[in-house]
């Protein structure tokens, strides 16, 4: 992937000259990019102009990246190799294996794609990051101490799509919502591993006993592991499902276990698009099994819901621990190391914690979360912090530019 859009920000630098070019009235004072879009950054300095980069990502992964040239220098050997944490002034340490792609072989062309990006990253004039100071202020705060390396940081978050239409029909959106509606509150699990991970028929199975350990109801957002038949999108495992409970698409009748008809009164899953945002505002849910990508961690922090945090690749393993270790809004899933499966107890336990309101640390949870979504709510408005974070940088650069 990172091979891919190198080679597209490359091919793409005449026609993004010729255009910045062809702007005169007014004339382009400011340059925004991406991280993967560093490539064309010293465009900016042929035109003379300010240049950003918006970070879709944690604060803690903008460190991470800053520090990365350092790092650099100064690890021996392959980072998964060490045997210590890696340290980043200011912040939370990190085990090796949490790190993302670019950093598990040195050797590969990704990180020697990404290697340069994070000096790139190092010049530029601000950075946007999709965060807020509440969310992470050890991070922000250890960023704008200058103490990995002094670029502005400018937290404009959290950016998160609208509810509307999420790549869902009416139809659809109707069946869920009506079904949560009949749920008391705060007593449903939301479960949704992203768009991008298939389980296995082994993790599905584990999945189902760890939901019936938890004995709550459910709803979850499945891939299945082969294909569906059919146009068959939501499985109740009741009325909807055969004699014993098992859902009836081909896809899922060998993968639930013969046990799944113990909670067959108790779930929905869903074998198609799920309306995350939707489903996580409604009022009964009560926890969030998430693969704990960051747009998914903002949009169960905007909506006041707790985390289970499930990572499987990328820089997911990175948020989940700063989703339980530094924002302090869920706990993150323990993988057994010889099968790299969870187990269904696991599961059923850590959901149990969360949801209890009689445990200690998950009443702490749940309030912390709902504290951080009150200020996610204003931090928009036109006093809020965030936009005078994106106002502030922008009139700094205009007067910068002498515009």
């Amino acid at each position: 992937m990172g091979t891919k859009l190198a080679i597209i920000m490359k091919e793409s630098i005449p026609f993004i000259c010729h255009e910045i070019s062809t702007m005169t009235s007014p004339k382009p004072t400011i340059l925004i990019t991406e991280l993967f879009g560093s490539l064309v950054l010293p465009i900016a300095e042929h035109f003379n102009m300010s240049k950003f980069v918006f970070w879709p990502s944690s604060a803690w992964n903008v460190a991470l990246s800053l520090h990365t040239p350092t790092l650099d220098k100064v690890v021996e050997g392959e980072f998964t190799d060490q045997e210590e944490f890696i340290q980043i002034p200011g912040c939370n340490p990190i085990s090796p294996c949490d790190l993302f792609s670019p950093f598990l072989d040195r050797n590969d062309q990704l990180y020697h794609e990404y290697l340069p990006m994070c000096e790139e990253l190092r010049k530029v004039d601000g950075i946007f990051v999709n965060t807020f100071l509440e969310l992470e202020a050890k991070t922000i705060l250890a960023l704008r101490s200058g103490k990995i390396y002094k670029v502005p940081i400018y937290p404009i978050g959290p950016l998160i799509r609208e509810a509307k239409k999420q790549n869902c029909d009416d139809e659809n959106r109707d069946y869920v919502i009506d079904w949560l509606d009949k749920q008391e509150e705060e007593s449903v699990i939301y479960v949704s591993l992203g768009s991008g991970y298939t389980m296995s028929h082994e993790q599905i199975k584990e999945m189902a006993l760890g939901l019936e350990l938890s004995g709550k109801k459910f709803v979850w957002s499945l891939r299945p592991p082969s294909t569906k038949a059919g146009n068959d999108r939501y499985l109740t495992a009741g009325e909807d499902a055969g004699s014993n409970g098992v859902p009836k698409t081909r896809a899922s009748v060998s993968a639930f276990p013969d046990e799944f008809h113990k909670i067959q009164n108790r779930g929905l899953v869903i074998m198609d698009w799920a309306p995350q945002l939707e489903i996580l505002k409604h009022s009964s849910i009560g926890v969030f099994v998430s693969h704990c990508g960051w747009n998914s961690i903002l949009e169960s922090v905007s909506c006041g819901v707790p985390i289970v945090g499930w990572p499987l690749f990328a820089d997911q393993l990175m948020n989940a621990e700063t989703m339980a270790k530094e924002i302090g809004i869920g706990i993150r899933l323990n993988v057994a190391q010889s099968t790299k499966v969870v187990g269904s107890e696991e599961i059923g336990k850590t959901i149990w914690k969360i949801m209890d309101k009689e445990d200690i640390e998950g009443c702490a949870m749940r309030k912390r979360v709902k504290e951080l979504k009150h200020i996610a709510e204003k931090i928009w408005s036109q006093d809020g912090p965030s936009f005078c974070e994106m106002t502030n940088a922008f009139v700094k650069m205009s007067h910068t530019n002498g515009v």
